[in-house]
């Protein structure tokens, strides 16, 4: 529960500050106060802080247990190789491209010398060809997916550099990656933005994941890294509606014990501790 209680220490605090703008009023001259609306506070005992120690505890593992499936789900090795594949197959078809086209440039070559005995016509010819030809001039060469780059994203997250993993996700998701790597890239992108404890830019991700990519297997981990966040923000109930969620969609067997155990500590635990 420290990470919980330290989110929500910095958030009042800026809460504070930004209410606080401004000049001051000047301070009363009367500190008065009715003893009947004063209070007093009592610390948590030992048994509700040990309570959320363990809480805590069980909500940390769970969390890295995520992250562990999400690393090892596919060697490394295995991914650079379909990437290098798929690399080799879309450079065949550039290759086969720039044939034909240099093809196409010979032919408007020979078309242009049969037209010399009529300059009128040839000239006319010649106008269009070079009109035809900045067109094509115009046209932005496709960006090709890195898988160089996909696993240095994965290295620098599996050892704990989410600014460098940040940074390369979000290069990779705007190289057209293949469709079976986009629910991939999503959730490296959501890891490490969690990781960063920037909640509301990494739930964007598992949302999205949840909503495009429902027969991926990135699906059920993104319904419990949502159900941490919304805990984290103190958003319970929304956080174990989305794990029932996940259990009533038939969730595969290895995940099954991960949501309910955190189900359960997130019942168990105060709901002072939450908020």
């Amino acid at each position: 529960m420290k990470s919980i209680f330290r989110a929500i220490s910095i958030l009042f605090f800026f809460m504070f500050l930004t209410a606080c703008g401004g000049y001051l009023p000047s301070a009363p001259s009367n500190w008065s106060a009715n003893p009947t609306e004063m209070h007093a506070w009592d610390p948590p005992d030992a048994e509700t802080l040990a309570k959320r120690r363990e809480n805590q505890e069980h909500l940390d593992k769970l969390t890295s247990e995520i992250e562990r499936l999400f690393i090892n789900h596919a060697s490394l090795d295995q991914q650079g190789a379909t990437m290098d594949d798929l690399t080799r197959k879309t450079d065949a078809k550039i290759r086969r491209s720039e044939k034909e086209f240099t093809d196409q440039i010979g032919k408007e070559i020979d078309r242009s010398k049969k037209m010399q005995s009529d300059v009128k016509e040839t000239q006319t010819k010649l106008k269009q060809a070079e009109e035809r030809l900045k067109e094509r001039a115009k046209i932005i060469p496709p960006v090709i997916f890195s898988s160089a780059n996909y696993n240095a994203a994965m290295k620098a997250f599996s050892q704990g550099q989410y600014q460098i993993s940040l940074r390369l996700f979000n290069k990779l998701i705007k190289q057209n990656p293949p469709k079976f790597l986009e629910d991939n890239i999503h959730f490296g992108l959501g890891s490490s933005y969690f990781r960063l404890k920037k909640y509301s830019q990494a739930q964007k991700h598992f949302q999205k994941i949840l909503d495009d990519f429902q027969m991926g297997d990135k699906r059920f981990n993104s319904y419990v890294m949502l159900g941490v966040i919304h805990n984290l923000q103190g958003e319970k109930s929304r956080a174990l509606y989305l794990l029932d969620e996940a259990l009533s969609n038939n969730p595969p067997e290895r995940m099954k014990p991960l949501i309910t155990r955190l189900i359960r500590n997130i019942n168990e635990e105060p709901a002072h501790a939450a908020n």
